[in-house]
This record gives structure tokens, C-alpha cells and sequence, in this order.
């Protein structure tokens, strides 16, 4: 690769290799895998610093998906086609059931109501409040089992 070609731009690396690796620059380069057409960025390490003759990164996988397989490896570009859909929306709203209703007028209002009803949030404030207690009694304790008669012993004190 002729050095002149290559853009000034330079990167820090990290996570290649065993520590962080400058760029030399970097070049755009059109090529072809498996019968697809691709187009990357290619940055340039220099050759001691990377123990392998390329690494793939996003670039390449936002534009293919990659298999291993027994095989080999094979890349699946994505396909950008617009897909033609008839798409039809309706604005669905709920029908109101208000049959039980027998007075016209009151279901009138009840509709509009209903119409008009926005949701919002309600406000909250910024008070908070401290408990403190005049003694060591627990304010709540978990539940336990009883044994059957203490249960009914338990039952006879409610029914006083």
C-alpha cells in the first residue's frame, strides 16, 4: 500500500492485539465476497502491532452478516429492497355499553365525559417524612406459621 494514498486522519485502537495501536491513516476500498459488492473504511496498523491480516468491525457488519461453519465463512448481505405493503389503519375506539342507562340526558353527559376524559399525571411534592419511634417494639413484624393450636387460639381472641 502506497503511504501518500492513505487519508492523515489517524485512530487510537484499543482491544487489538495486547495494548492500544495507532493508526498509520486509513483508505476507502470497494471489493467484492461472495459475488456481493461491499465498500469499507480500511485503517492501517503497522504490521508488528497486529497478529492478523485483517480485523473485521462494524463497518463490514452493519452491511453483512457473517457465518463459521464447518466449511468456512460465509457473509450474507443485507438486503435494502423496499418491500411493497398494503398497509390499511383504522382508528379504533372502544363502543361504549351505557344500555343501562335510561336517561338521555345523563347518558349524553356520561359520552361526553368519557370524550373528553385526558389522563394526567398528578402532581407530587418534595415532602419527605421521618418516623421516629419511642421504643425498641417492632412497628412490623413478618408472618409465621402457627401450630394448630395456637391458631385456634389466635381465632378465639378475634372472635372476642
Amino acid at each position: 500500500m502506497d503511504p501518500t494514498k492513505l487519508s492523515k486522519n489517524k485512530m487510537l485502537l484499543t482491544g487489538i492485539g495486547e495494548e492500544q495501536v495507532t493508526t498509520i491513516g486509513s483508505f476507502e476500498h470497494k471489493f467484492k465476497i461472495d459475488d456481493e459488492n461491499y465498500s469499507l473504511t480500511w485503517h492501517v496498523v503497522p504490521t508488528d502491532k497486529l497478529k492478523f491480516e485483517a480485523v473485521i468491525g462494524s463497518d463490514l457488519l452493519e452491511q453483512a452478516s457473517i457465518s463459521f461453519t464447518k466449511e468456512g465463512v460465509k457473509f450474507n448481505k443485507y438486503e435494502n429492497h423496499a418491500q411493497l405493503m398494503q398497509i390499511s389503519a383504522e382508528n379504533l375506539q372502544e363502543e361504549l355499553d351505557l344500555r343501562h342507562v335510561e336517561n338521555s340526558q345523563i347518558k349524553k353527559e356520561l359520552e361526553k365525559f368519557i370524550q373528553d376524559y385526558k389522563p394526567e399525571k398528578t402532581a407530587s411534592t418534595d415532602v419527605t417524612m421521618r418516623i421516629i419511634l419511642k421504643d425498641e417494639e417492632p412497628v412490623c413484624q413478618h408472618p409465621r406459621r402457627l401450630a394448630f393450636t395456637e391458631r385456634q387460639e389466635v381465632n378465639k381472641h378475634i372472635e372476642e
